[in-house]
């Protein structure tokens, strides 16, 4: 199937307005979070839901709230240290869930999904140094190809170094009228 266009798709926070019955992503524990848990949730400011919207039905979902990288006990690499920094962790978004329905799988919208979390790590108005993500075994791969690696040999919890992508992103010159590229 064709990729669904970005333009065609929309995103809400969570409601209670929603019909959430017909949302179905093939696993049985996502499904029943965004049908029974997420509202509960986002009430109690534990995370926050955000649903993508295809021809006014829910296409999919994601699930963010704070994290944070211990720098001692997560054992970062030395790469990712951040030098004279004495902090004892560093700021993350924990991408705590995130599932597309089955009728709309392989068309885009997770890696959409996706950009737009990256989006908020970059633009959004806290600091944030890592998206960190626990994969269900059959997403590993998908993580991977966004750049996500393991902080550890346990296979468990990945990360996006967002510093990285920020420096992907820059461009070589300056779009500022004010600035002079030299």
């Amino acid at each position: 199937m064709d990729p669904i266009s970005e333009d065609e798709l929309g995103i809400e926070l969570l409601n209670a307005r929603y019909n959430l019955s017909l949302f179905n992503s093939g696993d049985a524990e996502l499904d029943d979070f965004l049908k029974n848990d997420a509202l509960k949730e986002q009430q109690e400011l534990l995370s926050k839901t955000h649903l993508c919207f295809y021809k006014n039905h829910v296409a999919g979902f994601f699930t963010i709230t704070a994290d944070s990288i211990r720098v001692k006990k997560d054992r970062l690499d030395e790469s990712q240290i951040v030098e004279d920094s004495e902090y004892p962790a560093y700021p993350c978004i924990l991408i705590a869930r995130l599932a597309i329905d089955k009728r709309v799988h392989k068309r885009g919208i997770g890696k959409f999904l996706l950009l737009l979390i990256i989006g908020f790590a970059l633009e959004g108005p806290l600091g944030c140094r890592y998206l960190s993500v626990d994969p269900k075994t059959d997403a590993l791969e998908y993580y991977k190809k966004f750049g996500f690696n393991f902080w550890t040999s346990s296979k468990r919890r990945m990360y996006l170094n967002i510093r990285d992508v920020a420096r992907e992103l820059r461009p070589d010159e300056s779009l500022d009228p004010w600035i002079t590229n030299e």
